[in-house]
């Protein structure tokens, strides 16, 4: 779809077992925002409820309610039609919101958070370039790494050198060219059982966004992490 078109905004909530660790609370979060200061459609989030939010000091990083609040605005779309959207107002800067909590609050261990996304960081060299990053921390370390799928796509896994788990297929390119290497904003124990948990968010060109954390805990069978949470869709009121 060319970016000259409006986006009906779509909401994607990532849904698995739930944990049954004492360290969290009763369910996980079942969305979440990374960037706040996009153009959502108007009744994307709730207006009441209580949001949490991953705030940090560099790898200083704790699980705290989050204030935010949200009022409707408007934008006018490349028709000429005005779309009413769902304005964010966040009290501090955290690396991630979770609206509806279900995170235990409180310090939490990180091992890795991301620069400016802006700026290609090693992560993303590695993992676009050489095909896979290694995450060597916590008591289970582990990789993450594409191949390549017909039609011009890439199956991505992660790894702990003896089980090897399908997580997502995208895109090799977006719409106009642009890469679409999964940027990794956080690892780091969020839900308290010792191993690696991540943020991570798809690139993409053409106003759509992909924004995941997946959890360690509450995996089924023969699997090393699940995607707990996911907000994804387009911008409203985007165009060229």
């Amino acid at each position: 779809m060319s970016r000259c078109f409006p986006y009906l905004l779509a909401l994607t909530l990532g849904i698995g077992s739930l944990p049954s660790f004492s360290q969290i609370q009763k369910s996980s979060p079942r969305s979440l925002v990374i960037e706040s200061r996009r153009n959502y459609a108007k009744g994307t989030f709730p207006r009441a409820g209580s949001w949490q939010g991953l705030y940090c000091r560099g790898l200083d990083c704790e699980i705290r309610p989050a204030r935010v609040r949200i009022k409707t605005t408007s934008a006018v779309n490349v028709l000429d039609e005005k779309e009413l959207l769902d304005d964010l107002k966040v009290s501090g800067k955290p690396l991630a919101l979770f609206p509806g909590g279900g995170l235990k609050e409180g310090k939490v261990v990180s091992w890795y958070r991301s620069g400016d996304p802006s700026n290609e960081s090693p992560q993303l060299g590695k993992l676009g370039k050489l095909g896979k990053w290694d995450m060597p921390w916590g008591p289970l370390p582990l990789t993450i790494s594409w191949t390549r799928a017909p039609q011009g796509q890439k199956r991505y896994f992660v790894s702990d050198g003896s089980v090897r788990q399908f997580l997502f297929m995208i895109d090799a390119e977006a719409h106009y060219d642009g890469d679409t290497t999964p940027i990794i904003h956080w690892v780091g124990d969020l839900d308290g059982d010792g191993k690696l948990d991540l943020l991570l968010s798809i690139p993409d060109d053409n106003c759509g966004f992909d924004e995941r954390l997946y959890l360690s805990s509450g995996v089924g069978k023969g699997q090393l992490l699940r995607k707990a949470a996911q907000l994804s869709g387009g911008e409203a009121a985007c165009g060229c």
